[in-house]
Parts: structure tokens; C-alpha cells; sequence
């Protein structure tokens, strides 16, 4: 895999999830569209989006409900993409949802592999669990950022760091949020953090998952700097930011 093919299975899925066709991201200007249900979209919940906003180098693709469409066209057509997180524009955002009862919700970056790729080798004595295996972490609060139980998107494959006695001290699993898009989520223990266990991790997971055919995808927030040095140490580059509304109180 390359960098061009990571980003069209990325931008694919992008498609999905906003119901437009994926050379909408290639096209000049922000592009504001009325959303649709596409079978295959990455899902976290039962709701039915409201509003959702990808960002792309210097452009966004949003997608709305018929009720937001005017005003979104009005705030978001000619703003430049990159300054869509500051305040100003959220503050206006905000102003367009309150009134249907929805609120701006997590500021989200999301980074795929930078090749060329330097294979990962293990820090540690490492442990592999496949999806039904993972089952073992159920209800361990622990570990509920690398292992999620999302109801929508499987976890699905797992490896964890080992200390002397075989107990894991870090996990890193994904999940499966879209059929080739995987998601990487990561937990050190505190009195083993700052070794580069999760980057570690976070890099041999990716392996397995290109090996998979599949494109690893990493998430972190707007503002968690270490979870973002950890996507850069791990052999990731930025990719795009995402914005979706939420039903106030959520």
C-alpha cells in the first residue's frame, strides 16, 4: 500500500459516511450537501446525523437535514476549511443547532499510515488476540479506550504489552468501523507510560491491519497532544478532522 491508495480507501469511507460521491472531495470549494443513509457508513449510534463535516487539507464537505441545509450554505460556503475548529465558527454552529435541540460535539483529528513504513518490532514480550478473544477485556475499565464494545463497530483484533509475569501493561485494538477502514484505540498503565509502549503498539497493530487489507485508522482529540505525538511516533500522518452535531445532553 502507498500513501494515494490509503487515502482513497479513506476518502471512500468518507463518502459513506457523508452520502456523496467521494470525487466531491477533489472538486474546488466547500461543498455543503443534504445528507443521505449509504449501506456501509461508519456508525456509533442509532441516531440519524443531523450534521456532519469532514475536513480535508483546505476544503470541507458537510452534510446536513433538509432544515439545516440554508443556513449551513450560508455559514460554511466561503469560510476557509482550515479555521473551521475556532471559536467563532463553532460559537455560529451552535447557533444553527440549538434551536432543533443539538449541540457541536467532539472535535476529533484522524491520521492514516505515512509511508514508507519502517516495519514495528515489539518493545516487549507482546500477546495477539483476535475479536473473540478480546471478550476477556469486557468490563475492565482499564483498557475501555483500546477496547471499546462499541455496538456498531466490532473490536476486532488486539495486542498487548507483557511484563515479566504476562500480565498486559498496554493494549492497543481496533475496531472495525468501516469494512476497510479500522480504527486504532490505545491504553498504557499508568506506571509503565512515557516508555513508548503506545506508539509501539499502535505501530504493530498497524502492520497487522495493512496485512489485513485493510487501512488503520487513528483518532485523537483537538486538544491531546499526547495522543497525537503517539499517532506520529506510530507512523501516522494527519489525514482529515471531523465534526458531527449531537442531540443536546449526550
Amino acid at each position: 500500500m502507498d500513501n494515494q491508495t490509503a487515502w482513497s480507501v479513506t476518502k471512500a469511507q468518507l463518502a459513506l459516511d457523508l452520502g456523496c460521491d467521494p470525487a466531491l472531495f477533489d472538486v474546488p470549494g466547500n461543498q455543503i450537501i443534504l445528507w443521505k443513509d449509504c449501506p456501509g457508513r461508519r456508525k456509533y449510534s442509532n441516531q440519524t446525523p443531523i450534521l456532519e463535516i469532514a475536513v480535508h487539507n483546505s476544503k470541507l464537505v458537510a452534510a446536513c437535514s433538509a432544515e439545516l441545509l440554508e443556513p449551513c450554505r450560508a455559514l460554511l460556503g466561503d469560510i476557509s476549511a482550515e479555521w473551521l475548529f475556532s471559536p467563532r465558527y463553532l460559537r455560529a454552529l451552535e447557533d444553527i443547532l440549538c434551536p432543533v435541540g443539538y449541540e457541536v460535539g467532539p472535535l476529533r483529528h484522524f491520521y492514516i499510515p505515512r509511508f514508507p513504513l519502517t516495519p514495528a518490532e515489539p518493545l516487549t514480550a507482546v500477546r495477539w488476540y483476535e475479536e473473540k478473544e478480546l471478550e476477556c477485556f469486557r468490563d475492565d475499565d482499564r483498557w475501555t479506550d483500546a477496547v471499546a464494545f462499541g455496538e456498531y463497530s466490532p473490536d476486532i483484533l488486539g495486542v498487548a504489552a507483557l511484563d515479566e509475569k504476562g500480565d498486559p501493561i498496554g493494549i492497543a485494538a481496533c475496531s472495525r468501523d468501516g469494512e476497510k477502514l479500522w480504527q486504532i484505540g490505545i491504553n498504557v498503565l499508568p506506571a509503565h507510560r512515557g516508555k513508548g509502549l503506545a506508539a509501539n503498539l499502535s505501530a504493530l497493530l498497524r502492520d497487522e491491519i495493512l496485512r489485513r487489507g485493510a487501512v488503520p485508522l487513528y483518532s485523537t482529540a483537538e486538544s491531546h497532544i499526547n495522543s497525537q505525538n503517539v499517532a506520529f511516533n506510530a507512523g501516522f500522518r494527519p489525514a482529515f478532522a471531523y465534526l458531527f452535531a449531537q442531540q443536546k445532553g449526550h
